[in-house]
């Protein structure tokens, strides 16, 4: 079983309970971290708000640098800005399954 911590970031003014955790698989290890304050019913007035980190411990990965290490963060405000996030995600992760599921 694998430890899950959690945080507080404040994104456009507005605080944002998160969960964060280590991913290990062989020689990498990513630390993810995500939170959401949740539908509000509206764009960033209304208060919703998302965030996903993702730091490379271990890692060959090219992306942009966080403040401490190689990593990517993402930050999006309003309702439909979080839909599109979780879908977003969504892709990704079934293009990477549905990659490694071809090879």
């Amino acid at each position: 079983m694998y430890e899950i911590r959690e945080g507080l970031k404040r994104i456009n003014g507005k605080f944002v309970d998160t969960f964060e955790r280590d991913v290990k698989e062989d020689g990498c290890h990513l630390e993810v971290e995500a939170g959401t304050t949740g539908f509000k019913g509206g764009g960033r007035e209304s208060g919703s708000r998302a965030y996903v980190r993702i730091e490379g411990m271990q890692a060959d990965m090219l992306v942009g640098t966080t403040s401490t290490k190689e990593g990517v963060e993402i930050a999006v405000c309003g309702d439909d800005e979080i839909l599109a996030l979780i879908e977003a995600l969504r892709f990704a992760e079934k293009a990477l399954i549905d990659g490694c599921r071809e090879k």
